[in-house]
């Protein structure tokens, strides 16, 4: 019978040392709670306004404004699709979406004539590259500016200001 009663367990003692311990993390806790709600909004809108001076000073000084200008008449391209190679030799489609941001001077009716120029040279520029190159997630900002520039020079300066890559699929 002996080995039917349990093992008495040793009591724990609640010391007032611990009980005030959780007391006061307790009272922190809610006041920061408190502190956090009453002057969070304060202190993210007055940080939100700092960086935003910060931007429009930083802003002002830089030589490339018109890249950070409203855009003016952007136009799309009709999606291109092309296939291209891997290096195994595996043929891939890809379809590239492209917007055409205009200069003051352009009018839509220029760049529905200038149209065939520009996708013909963004075609002709994905097709000069292989399927690993253009999907290559490192590479995407290089092949974006080099097809800016591609399509710049075959519409012309005086009508293309950007060029934005808006669809980018590949399989």
């Amino acid at each position: 019978m002996a080995n039917d009663e349990e093992p008495e367990q040793p009591k724990v003692e609640k010391s007032p040392k611990r009980l005030v311990g959780i007391l006061v993390i307790s009272v922190l806790s809610a006041s920061a709670a408190v502190a956090g709600t009453l002057f969070g909004p304060r202190l993210i809108s007055h940080r939100a306004a700092a960086a935003e001076m910060n931007s429009d000073i930083g802003d002002a000084g830089k030589d490339n404004a018109e890249a950070e200008a409203e855009p003016n008449n952007p136009q799309a391209f009709a999606p291109i699709v092309v296939d291209v190679k891997s290096k195994r030799g595996e043929m891939h489609h890809m379809r590239v979406g492209i917007t055409i941001e205009l200069t003051d001077k352009a009018t839509k009716e220029e760049f529905e004539r200038y149209q065939p120029r520009g996708r013909e040279a963004a075609i002709g520029f994905l097709r000069s590259k292989t399927f690993d190159e253009l999907t290559e997630s490192t590479e995407f900002e290089n092949i974006a500016k080099q097809l800016n520039e591609t399509i710049t020079r075959a519409m012309g300066e005086r009508r293309c200001n950007r060029v934005v890559v808006t669809d980018f699929v590949a399989q």
